[in-house]
């Protein structure tokens, strides 16, 4: 009887470990909302909506002004609300990734705006700044 070469060996090993590792990762987990990044300020706004569901009153609150400022395109509004939902002392670690998230698309848009010359862009980009050195 003939042997298989270690290549061979070698080969079937690695096939045997992927297709158990593709089948470990077939279960129907919910999809972690904060696993991507939005790219606009409005998918932001949709995040944190969705992360601030069910959070306490004063949290969701802030939440939603952030979220709807966001979508109104009224940036220093929504860097402040921002903030203050940041602030909140009940806010769970999906929650701050949402607000982190939240700020690096808004600093994106800002910058963008800020380029094509928008003075309230300039405003917002500046709290903005202002808000990350001073954590």
């Amino acid at each position: 009887m003939k042997t298989p070469s270690p290549a061979c060996s070698r080969g079937a090993g690695i096939g045997l470990m992927t297709a158990t590792l593709l089948l470990a990762g077939c279960g129907k987990s919910e999809p972690d909302p904060v696993a991507v990044v939005p790219r606009t300020p409005k998918e932001a706004a949709t995040q944190v909506e969705q992360v601030f569901r069910d959070a306490p009153a004063p949290v969701q609150e802030a939440a939603t002004q952030a979220s709807e400022a966001m979508r109104r395109g009224d940036y220093e509004q929504a860097v402040v609300a921002l903030q203050a939902a940041r602030q909140q002392e009940a806010i769970t670690v999906q929650q701050g990734m949402a607000i982190h998230n939240s700020m690096v698309a808004m600093e994106a848009s800002l910058i963008r705006a800020m380029e094509s010359g928008d003075p309230q862009a300039k405003r917002a980009y500046e709290i903005l700044r202002r808000m990350k050195r001073d954590r």
